[in-house]
This record gives structure tokens, C-alpha cells and sequence, in this order.
């Protein structure tokens, strides 16, 4: 514990450091510097135009909302609001590590690729100097030792896996703000925290760098042509979404402290997610189907099983041969998922 200046109150608080852990990633350079932006560059000169123009340049100023104490905020709404600020600033110093790196490797081979990079790690950046600030409300201060590149362990992942995960995770994000966005601005009494008012824009900067990722999708044929990327592409899709819906139940307490309904609240973005990328896809799932959900729902029972099974005293083999059937459970229900049929992109 130690005393910090806090400049908005004019005053010193008492903080404690907590750990965050960002995920630390990268993936073939080579791929990524013989992605073709000539052939496509009036998709990337409007990617990259819409990144330069800083929209949200001056959106995260801390206003005279936060010229206060928020100590009022405590028990599990303050525990569980610090998790989300902790959880947020994780991912946020990730993508700014990941974006700086990769702009770093690609300047000499691909320049387009470099400034896109470059400009979203300034987003990042800001959007995580934004997340300590507010995390100072609560007395909580985020070591920052993972800065230190010698502390990083990084996972190599495939070009195909980077591009399509980084994409809808950025599309996701996008929609996960806006949906909170609009919900607090037609029930301001769930409001208890002036940072959700900054949604709108922090929305708005995902969406950008998600468009940043649809335009290498669409340069490279592999993604957008033939029936192998079609599957490949519903993969993706069903298993990102898939591991995004599963995360409901874990956030329950959280989204109903903002009087939302954990379900509802993921089944919307997803649909949301689904509709907005059907601009750089082949194809989409088609998650209006209510079975789509339903299947899921399945799922999660034969996950939750599997989780009263692995904290039994059993022996590691029982507990392994108990698992296998609700493993295998879970593999039908997604194979039949992935077969479902698709809607155009």
C-alpha cells in the first residue's frame, strides 16, 4: 500500500497494486507482410483514413463526473466493478503490446499494415491509460512489470487463427460496449459509475479495428473464396462464439449490477456481432435460430457436469472416464451446429 497524488481531487489516496495478467501473442510475420494491399487498397486506404482521423482523439477526458470519492461503492458492487476494470485493462495493454510489436516487424515489408497497426496501438493505449485511472478511483493501482518485454511468455498462434480471432474479438468488443452503452442511456439509474458514458466511443474504436481485420480477411482468397473457406470460416465463428456465450454465467452478477440479464445480454451481442460482419465474410451462422442457443444451453449443462466432476474425490481416472461421455456430448452438438445451415455473407 502507498500513497498516490490524485490530480482530479487534489489530494493523496491510499492504493494497492494488483497483478493483471494481458495474454502476450503473435503470429507469422511472414504471412502478414505478403498480405496484399495493392490489390485491395481502396478497402485499406479507408481502414486506415478512418484510424488517422482519431475520432476519439479528445472523447476520454475525465470530466467533472469523477471530481468525487466513489468509497460509497463497496462489498461486491466495488469487487466486482475493480474485476471488470482489472479485466478490461488486461486486454487493453494486450492488444497495445500485440499492435506495437506487430507495426514494429512490418515496417520495412508491409507500410500499410505498419501505420494500421501502429494507429490501433495508440488506441489501445489510450483506451488502458484511461482503465488506471479509473481503477485509482477504487484504490487499485495494475503492476505494470509485464511492460518489461523479458517477463512475456508469448503464444505463436496461426496466421488463419490470428486474423479470425483477432477480428471478432475486436467486433465483439464493439458490441459488448454498445449494447451497455445504449442500456445505461435508457435506465440511467443503473449507471453507478461515470466510465459506461465513454462506451459509445470506446465501441466506435473496436469497430474501427475490426474493419482494419475484415479488410486482410478480404485480400486474402483463402478467407473469402470456395467452400473450404466457407467451412473454415463457420468454424471460427461457431467456436468464438461459442466460447463467448459460455463466459454468461461468470458475468451474471456483474451485468445484473447494470440491470441486464446475463443471457439475453449475450445472445444480443452475438446477434449483434453476426450482423455487422456479414460485410467481410462468406458466410454467417445463422444465430436467429432459436435451436442455435438451445444447443449451446446443452452444452453448458454437460460443461457445469464435467466442472462437479473434476472437484470430486475420485481418482484422475475415474474422473476422466466420467468426462468422456459429456465430452463427447459437446463434440455432436457442435458438429451438428457446424453443419447447420448458413447464411450468406
Amino acid at each position: 500500500m502507498e500513497y498516490v497524488e490524485n490530480t482530479q481531487l487534489n489530494t493523496k489516496i491510499l492504493v494497492k497494486e494488483t497483478l493483471i495478467s494481458p495474454g502476450f501473442y503473435t503470429t507469422n510475420i511472414r504471412k502478414l507482410s505478403n498480405v496484399d494491399t495493392v490489390s485491395f487498397q481502396e478497402i485499406f486506404n479507408n481502414a486506415v483514413a478512418n484510424l488517422k482521423n482519431d475520432y476519439s482523439k479528445d472523447k476520454y477526458i475525465r470530466d467533472d463526473r469523477f471530481n468525487q470519492s466513489w468509497d460509497h461503492i463497496q462489498g461486491e458492487a466495488q469487487e466486482l466493478i475493480i474485476k471488470l476494470l482489472e479485466m478490461y485493462c488486461a486486454a487493453e495493454y494486450s492488444g497495445f503490446i500485440l499492435y506495437k510489436e506487430l507495426s514494429y516487424q512490418l515496417k520495412e515489408t508491409n507500410s500499410i499494415l505498419s501505420d494500421g497497426f501502429s494507429l490501433m496501438s495508440r488506441d489501445e493505449a489510450r483506451h488502458a491509460s484511461f482503465l488506471n485511472k479509473a481503477l485509482l478511483d477504487f484504490h487499485v493501482r495494475p503492476s505494470l512489470d509485464f511492460l518489461k518485454k523479458e517477463h512475456r511468455q508469448y503464444i505463436s498462434l496461426p496466421f488463419s487463427w490470428f486474423i479470425y480471432s483477432t477480428y471478432l474479438s475486436e467486433k465483439i468488443s464493439s458490441c459488448y460496449y454498445i449494447t451497455i452503452f445504449e442500456h445505461l442511456q435508457a435506465h440511467p439509474e443503473y449507471s453507478i459509475y461515470p466510465i459506461f458514458s465513454f462506451y459509445k466511443s470506446w465501441s466506435e474504436d473496436e469497430n474501427r479495428h475490426g474493419d482494419f481485420f475484415g479488410a486482410i480477411i478480404k485480400s486474402q482468397l483463402q478467407f473469402s473464396n470456395g467452400l473450404i473457406a466457407k467451412l473454415i470460416c463457420k468454424f471460427f465463428l461457431l467456436l468464438i462464439f461459442s466460447m463467448t456465450y459460455f463466459k454468461y454465467k461468470s458475468n451474471d452478477k456483474l451485468l445484473a449490477l447494470l440491470g441486464l440479464d446475463a443471457r439475453e445480454y449475450y445472445v444480443s451481442t452475438i446477434q449483434k456481432v453476426n450482423n455487422s460482419i456479414r460485410k467481410d465474410l462468406p458466410v454467417i451462422l445463422d444465430v436467429e435460430d432459436p435451436h442455435f442457443f438451445e444447443k449451446l444451453d446443452i452444452c453448458l449443462l454437460h460443461i457445469s457436469e464435467n466442472k462437479k466432476i473434476n472437484i470430486s474425490n475420485q481418482n484422475m481416472f475415474l474422473k476422466l472416464l466420467r468426462k468422456i461421455p459429456h465430452h463427447l456430448t459437446i463434440l455432436s452438438i457442435m458438429l451438428r451446429l457446424l453443419m447447420m445451415k448458413s447464411m450468406r455473407g
